[in-house]
Parts: C-alpha cells; sequence; structure tokens
C-alpha cells in the first residue's frame, strides 16, 4: 500500500563540512562530482527523443519544456566548470549506465524521472549546495545556479512519480520487476563510491560517504514505498531474489523496444474532439 512521502521534507547534515578550492587533490573531487553531473545533463537532452512517442499532450508538453531545461542546465554546468577553472572529465561507467536512454516508456519514466533523477536531486542539494565552500567568491554565484537546477529537477522528478503511478494502476504487474530493478540499481550505485575509498579516510567531506550513501537509499526506498511499488516489510531471500529476476529480464526486454508515436492517433481526442 502506498505511504505519502515528502522528499523535503528530509536532510542529509555535511555539519558545516566542504571541500578546499585552493586544494588541488579536493578540486579534483568536485570536479569527478560535477563531472558526473555535466554528463547527467547531457543525456537528459534525451527526452527530445521520447518525445515522438508522447502518448498524451501533457507528456508532450513535459517533454518540450524539459528538453529546453536539460539544455539549459548543459550550459549552466559548463559555465560553472569555467568560473572553476577546471576540465570536465569522463563519466563513471555506472553513471553512464543508470544514465542510459530507455524506449520502453514504464521504465524510462521510473529510471529516469522517478529515480534516477531523484538521486541527481539529492546530489546537487544535499553534495554540491552543501559541500561547495561559501567563503571562496566564485560559490555564491555557482550555488545560484544549483538553486535552478534543483527546482527543475524537482518538477522531473514529480512528472515520473505521477507517471509511475498512473502506470502502476494501469499494469499492477509492473510493481515486481519495478522493485527488482530499484534494488539491482541500489546494487551498483555503491560501486561509484568505492572510486573514492582511499581518499574517504580522514578526509572532511568524504568521510561522509558511507552516512550520505544509507541517506540516499532511505530515500530511495521511501520514494518507491509511497510509489506503492516497494512493500513495506521488504522481504528476504528467494522472494526478493525473483523480483530481481523479473526487474532484469524486463530491463533486458526494454532493450528491443522501440519508440513509436501515438498522437496521430488520439489528437482529436486530446484537443476534446469527437475521435
Amino acid at each position: 500500500m502506498a505511504e505519502d512521502w515528502d522528499r523535503a521534507a528530509g536532510s542529509y547534515d555535511f555539519g558545516g563540512d566542504s571541500f578546499d578550492l585552493a586544494d588541488p587533490r579536493d578540486r579534483e573531487l568536485v570536479c569527478f562530482v560535477l563531472s558526473q553531473a555535466l554528463y547527467g545533463e547531457a543525456t537528459g537532452v534525451y527526452c527530445g527523443k521520447s518525445l515522438y512517442a508522447a502518448g498524451t499532450l501533457e507528456a508532450a508538453r513535459f517533454y518540450l519544456r524539459q528538453a529546453r531545461q536539460e539544455l539549459n542546465h548543459l550550459e549552466l554546468f559548463a559555465e560553472i566548470f569555467r568560473k572553476l577553472e577546471m576540465e570536465p572529465v569522463r563519466a563513471h561507467w555506472v553513471i553512464r549506465l543508470l544514465s542510459a536512454h530507455n524506449n520502453y516508456y514504464p521504465l524510462k519514466v521510473l529510471m529516469e524521472h522517478a529515480i534516477g533523477e531523484g538521486m541527481v536531486l539529492d546530489i546537487f542539494k544535499e553534495v554540491l549546495i552543501q559541500t561547495l565552500p561559501d567563503a571562496d567568491p566564485r560559490v555564491p554565484e555557482i550555488k545560484k545556479k544549483l538553486a535552478v537546477v534543483c527546482r527543475e529537477e524537482e518538477e522531473h522528478v514529480a512528472w515520473g512519480e505521477k507517471e509511475t503511478r498512473r502506470l502502476l494502476a494501469e499494469k499492477p504487474w509492473l510493481r515486481h520487476p519495478f522493485y527488482g530493478i530499484l534494488l539491482l540499481q541500489l546494487a551498483v550505485a555503491p560501486f561509484v563510491v568505492r572510486a573514492f575509498a582511499d581518499r574517504a579516510r580522514g578526509h572532511r567531506v568524504l568521510r561522509h560517504l558511507p552516512g550520505f550513501v544509507a541517506y540516499v537509499q532511505t530515500q530511495v526506498r521511501a520514494q518507491g514505498r509511497a510509489l506503492g511499488f516497494v512493500p513495506a516489510v521488504e522481504p528476504a531471500g528467494l522472494v526478493r531474489a525473483l523480483c530481481m529476476l523479473s526487474g532484469a529480464l524486463l530491463f533486458v526486454r526494454s532493450q528491443f523496444a522501440r519508440s513509436r508515436s501515438v498522437l496521430e492517433h488520439t489528437y482529436l481526442t486530446e484537443l476534446g474532439f469527437r475521435a
């Protein structure tokens, strides 16, 4: 049964710890985090592909608005790199995997909008905005740009959650594979953290990584319960494994999906005329 949940109600506290943008090691770490964000915004432009397969005028309007916003975010992050005098690095393989476009609409909505952009929003709000040092004269302007990105990412997540609820109401059988996919995503996410394992010891910001990862996992599970596909008491053993298997099979099946246009068949009804 779905439960009420508000992402804004919780927050991870870094205790005022921040990076030192004059320290080459910290600059490397900040550059890595920003590079993952830049890649995510670049792949966010894939929503333009989803416009072709939009099932309703509401969906078409959303994807058109999102495409403009993602292109703007791409430029905003480029400005942040230039202001900090940094050069982006290649995205981590986990980020490339989680950011991949999916032509199967239910998975696109869940993985890209509801869960994927929800995790991105946590990183922007909880990591970047908290740990970039306000004492650096470049940072206040950067945080204003990030605040704009966060407001628009909240719109994308809200759309993903709304569509996920609708899809689950229409296709209740998606609950088990959706839950399995969530478990698989949570299983691969820690691989990004391992890239920082050696540098985390004694670092004022990175020492928070275990706590922050646990916070994100708690957020995502609460989101899944609110959307109705994560059970209140999560199963263990065989049931959990079967859900993960069904999720993996649905993901494999989605790789063979093809986008199909719909609006040319529904536009009269959508506009309020008789079909």
